[in-house]
This record gives C-alpha cells, sequence and structure tokens, in this order.
C-alpha cells in the first residue's frame, strides 16, 4: 500500500563532484543496492541533499512524526554510542519532533527535508520552514532510512534512487 511519493534532489555541481569520489566515478547500481558503504560515503559529503514526499491520501503531522522518530530511535538503537553521544542524539531527535506542529495534511501536500552542507537537517512543508535541526547524525540516519538496502520500507524507493544515480552519473 503507498503511503506517500518519495523522491531525492540535488544541485548538478554536487552531482559532479560526487563522481570523483571512490565508488562514484563508475557508479554501480547493484553495489549501491547492496550495501550502505557508498550511500554512508555520500552522506558525509558536504552535499545538499534533499528529499520530497507527498502524502498519497491525508493524514496528520503526529502519525508522520511518529514513524519518523520510530524510525531514527531505531537506527540509534543498532549503534553503538557513548553516552554522551546518545545524549546529543536524542537532544536532536527531541528537537526534530517540536518542529512538527499539529495539523492536518492533505493528501498531495509536500514536505521537503534536507540535509544541508553543513550537516543539519531542516524541514519544509507547502513551502514554510518548519526549523533545522544541527545534528549531522540527525540529517545522515533520517536519510539512509531511505538509501539502506536493509530496510524493507524502503525497498521500492531505493531502486528508484538508484536508478536516478545511474542516470545521472551517465549525464554528466
Amino acid at each position: 500500500m503507498n503511503v506517500y511519493v518519495v523522491g531525492m534532489y540535488m544541485k548538478g555541481e554536487d552531482i559532479g563532484a560526487l563522481r570523483k569520489l571512490d565508488g562514484w566515478k563508475d557508479f554501480d547500481k547493484s553495489k549501491f543496492l547492496q550495501d550502505t558503504d557508498l550511500a554512508e560515503q555520500f552522506l558525509d559529503q558536504p552535499y545538499a541533499l534533499s528529499i520530497r514526499l507527498v502524502p498519497t491520501r491525508a493524514t496528520n503531522t503526529q502519525h508522520l512524526r511518529d514513524g519518523f522518530l520510530r524510525l531514527l530511535m531505531q537506527r540509534m538503537k543498532d549503534q553503538d554510542m557513548s553516552e554522551d553521544e546518545e545524549r546529543e542524539v536524542l537532544k536532536a531527535i527531541q528537537e526534530f519532533k517540536s518542529n512538527f506542529v499539529s495539523m492536518r495534511v492533505k493528501k498531495d501536500s509536500e514536505f521537503i527535508f534536507t540535509k544541508t552542507k553543513e550537516g543539519g537537517l531542516k524541514l519544509v512543508y507547502e513551502g514554510k520552514d518548519y526549523g533545522t535541526v544541527q545534528n549531522p547524525w540527525l540529517a545522515k540516519n533520517f536519510f539512509m532510512a531511505y538509501l539502506n538496502p536493509k530496510a524493507p520500507s524502503s525497498e521500492a524507493a531505493l531502486h528508484d534512487i538508484a536508478d536516478g544515480f545511474e542516470r545521472l552519473m551517465k549525464e554528466n
């Protein structure tokens, strides 16, 4: 059952710079779909990257927020962190949560989540900026939820993203 449509976007000049990184010059879609190394390397770079989510049915921000929070908490649980790192991540997750004001979300409305060049995670809904959380872990792990080949909920989106990367690498 489709819940939302997802697309990933980045600037053309960043795609040119990306091609210079190991593993990206001769982009291999099958390798990208098999492990997370290329995606993690990609997300560690100072490129702005956006995910556009468009719900296919009416919902509310609490429902979406709770899904994102579950995803982030699971990623946190799966990683080995010090107490200080964990505290910083929980603080960032709480800030991200507070950016979701309570409202109804219409079918075909638009959310844009951007990993900034500085490593923050920015939230825009229907053209209105709802804030940026300045935490690289949060931004990277939010995006890894869509780029992780082991995440079944993102399998179709990951294939579409890999196809897009493959096409862009050939064009530029």
